[in-house]
C-alpha cells in the first residue's frame, strides 16, 4: 500500500467560488441546453494532503510516495506531448500546483499505475478541493481521454464541450498563416504532404495505440482522443485499415 506523508497546508477555501464561476445559470454566459452537470463537492477534512514536488507536463506532476518521488497522471486528460499546446498546458498546471499540496483519489476499475509506472489519480488541490483534472478540461488545456470508462467521464466531457464552444485554450482558432512562397520542386520529386489541410482534419487515436481512426470507428467509440491529422502523423500513427480515415 502506498503511503504518503501528509503536508499541513491551510488557506481559505475557494471551492465555492470555483463553482460559482464554473457553473453559471442558464442565460448567464451559457445556454440552458449546455448547462453541465454539477461538480461534486467533496470533504477532505480528514484526508491527508501530499506535497507537489514538480510539474512535468500539463497532466503529470510528481509527489513523494512512501519516500520515493512518484509521477501522478491525471485520469481522463490528454495533453499533446510537444508544441505550443503542450507548453501552455504545462505552464497552466504549474500555476495551479507549484508549491501546493493535493488530495488523491483513484479509479477502482483502472489499474493503479500505467505502463510508465505513473499513478492514475483524480487530483484535488488542498485545502479547497479544486478538481484539477476538470480544471484543465474546463479551461481548454486538455482533451478528455480514456481507453476505458471512468467515474467522471460524463462530467469532463460536458466541460470539454463548453471549452470547445467558447474556443478556450487548444480549441481557439489557429492564427492565420503568413503567405510564403513555395519552393520549386523538381518534376521527379514527390509532392510533400499537405500539412495545411492536415491541421484542420480531426482524427481519433487511443492513448497507447499506433493507428488513427474516424470518429465512428469501433476502436475509439469508448475513449478516442481527438487530434489533428498532422499531430497523428507526428506521433507516428498510421491510418486504420478498417475505418479508412484520411491520409
Amino acid at each position: 500500500m502506498l503511503c504518503i506523508q501528509p503536508v499541513g497546508r491551510l488557506r481559505s477555501p475557494a471551492w465555492v467560488l470555483f463553482l460559482a464561476v464554473s457553473v453559471l445559470p442558464a442565460g448567464q454566459g451559457q445556454e440552458a441546453d449546455e448547462t453541465p452537470p454539477k461538480v461534486p463537492i467533496k470533504d477532505f477534512a480528514r484526508q491527508p494532503a501530499y506535497e507537489v514536488l514538480g510539474v512535468t507536463a500539463g497532466n503529470e506532476f510528481v509527489v513523494r510516495l512512501d519516500g520515493q518521488e512518484t509521477a501522478i497522471r491525471l485520469i481522463g486528460t490528454y495533453v499533446p506531448q510537444s508544441g505550443s499546446d503542450a507548453d501552455a498546458a504545462r505552464a497552466f498546471a504549474g500555476r495551479l500546483l507549484a508549491g501546493e499540496a493535493v488530495h488523491l483519489e483513484y479509479e477502482p476499475s483502472w489499474p493503479q499505475r500505467d505502463r510508465e509506472d505513473r499513478v492514475w489519480a483524480y487530483v484535488y488541490r488542498a485545502p479547497e478541493g479544486l478538481f484539477v483534472n476538470l480544471e484543465l478540461i474546463r479551461q481548454g488545456y486538455a482533451r478528455v481521454s480514456g481507453a476505458e470508462p471512468f467515474a467522471h467521464q460524463a462530467l469532463l466531457r460536458s466541460y470539454e464541450r463548453l471549452a470547445q464552444r467558447h474556443h478556450r485554450g487548444l480549441w481557439a482558432p489557429r492564427p492565420a498563416r503568413e503567405a510564403t512562397s513555395q519552393p520549386v520542386v523538381a518534376a521527379s520529386a514527390p509532392a510533400p504532404p499537405d500539412d495545411s489541410a492536415a491541421d484542420e482534419v480531426m482524427v481519433y487515436i487511443t492513448e497507447h495505440g499506433r493507428k488513427y481512426h474516424n470518429k465512428d470507428c469501433q476502436y475509439v467509440r469508448n475513449g478516442g482522443i481527438a487530434v489533428t491529422l498532422k499531430e497523428a502523423r507526428a506521433r507516428g500513427c498510421s491510418p486504420c485499415a478498417r475505418c479508412k480515415p484520411p491520409q
